[in-house]
């Protein structure tokens, strides 16, 4: 896909609407597995075009990936080659659309990004070479030290002299966004329910006649799963790696400090429209808690245990914005992170499963504004979308 093949396809979704939906399809029942930001999105999306949507989580709406992430919407680290490039570059115009239509408590003012060894700054120069190829080159560049300061004051760039500067980059309020999701599914006549746990899929031949879940039958024709870390146990497939988990600190309200994303060696820090920060840890941990994390925990097992990584985390973003003086943590999460193998979105029908159609990736929270239109456009107008070509779950297979 080149860049004059994505300028066409900006402007054929500009254009894209309901219009050429089967009336016969939307009196279909359609239920989503998963509560999280991914699966609400296309619940919204749906709904909206006049879809009945049952949308099921078996704990509570962001209780698992998407309400503890670091919530960055991004089209610059990790997101090559252009086909996923192209996804997140529209993930970032879809979010501008939904910000309009459902108030949603987005920051923009972009991301800067850096790190302190050569070979890493190196690998940084030829990805921000990469990306300029797909883009707009202006959109993300290397700037310096001097004039990274000169957008953020307060933080300490350590000398660097290779920072990207991705300008078109923001934070949602993830927590905020998820609520407007679930009230925009509501307010269009759809159903959510929790906590309710999948159980099986029930045809009648080759047809899906409805699912079994821990609450009940529920009668469905088309089912979209969007259950992150859980996709490999409900499928039994093979299409994940294990999952690696994440600390996110959320602190209380504080004065204006940041007004980008920013992410430097060992941290990544960006302030909400609220007040409150959101840091997370770059590197993971270490192989003494390999045992204590099997069983992939949400919480830490003592207050004492939660203090000490508190504290690290917050040594670390003191260097990085040396005025995060007396902060105190609100909450700090422990994340999973879905994890495809090749590290690309899985997205489209299971061929062995008639009725069934899969959502996943580790960028949800980047994507899902996109996806939502994106997968509503595939089952209710029963078409295939170029754009997914590259993310087929078939490619496991």
């Amino acid at each position: 896909m080149n860049r004059r093949h994505f300028s066409k396809i900006l402007a054929s979704l500009a254009l894209s609407g309901t219009s050429n939906i089967d009336s016969t399809i939307l009196k279909e029942k359609i239920t989503i597995i998963g509560g999280g930001i991914l699966g609400l999105s296309i619940g919204y999306q749906l709904s909206k075009a006049g879809a009945e949507v049952t949308l099921i989580e078996k704990d509570f709406l962001g209780s698992h990936a998407s309400g503890s992430s670091f919530s960055w919407i991004n089209a610059s680290y990790d997101k090559t080659p252009l086909s996923y490039n192209t996804l997140a570059q529209l993930g970032i115009r879809a979010y501008h659309q939904l910000q309009k239509e459902l108030n949603l408590d987005i920051k923009w003012g972009g991301s800067l990004e850096w790190f302190k060894s050569e070979k890493n700054s190196k690998r940084l120069i030829n990805n921000v070479r990469l990306l300029q190829s797909y883009q707009d080159p202006l959109a993300i560049q290397i700037i310096n030290h001097d004039q990274a300061s000169e957008l953020e004051h307060f933080a300490n760039f350590q000398h660097s002299q290779t920072i990207a500067y991705s300008i078109h980059e923001g934070a949602m309020n993830t927590v905020s966004t998820i609520k407007k999701f679930s009230e925009g599914i509501k307010n269009n006549g759809g159903k959510i329910i929790f906590p309710a746990e999948f159980k099986e899929l029930v045809y009648k031949g080759n047809t899906l006649n409805s699912i079994k879940t821990s609450v009940g039958e529920i009668k469905t024709n088309q089912v979209i799963f969007a259950c992150g870390t859980n996709t490999d146990n409900i499928l039994n497939s093979k299409m994940m790696r294990p999952s690696t988990p994440g600390i996110i600190l959320r602190t209380k309200p504080i004065k204006p400090i940041i007004n980008r994303v920013i992410v430097a060696p060992g941290i990544h820090i960006h302030q909400q429209n609220n007040g409150r920060l959101i840091i997370g840890e770059q590197r993971g941990p270490g192989i003494q808690h390999d045992e204590r994390l099997i069983k992939k925990p949400k919480k830490f097992p003592n207050r004492d245990f939660e203090k000490m990584h508190q504290n690290r985390i917050l040594t670390i973003a003191k260097e990085i914005i040396p005025e995060l003086n007396n902060l105190e943590v609100e909450k700090t999460t422990i994340g999973w992170r879905p994890l495809p193998k090749d590290g690309k979105p899985i997205v489209g029908p299971i061929q062995k499963l008639p009725g069934v159609y899969l959502t996943v990736m580790h960028s949800g929270i980047s994507l899902a504004g996109i996806m939502g239109q994106l997968v509503k456009e595939e089952i209710l107008e029963a078409r295939t979308n170029k754009l997914l070509e590259d993310f087929r779950p078939s490619r496991f297979t």
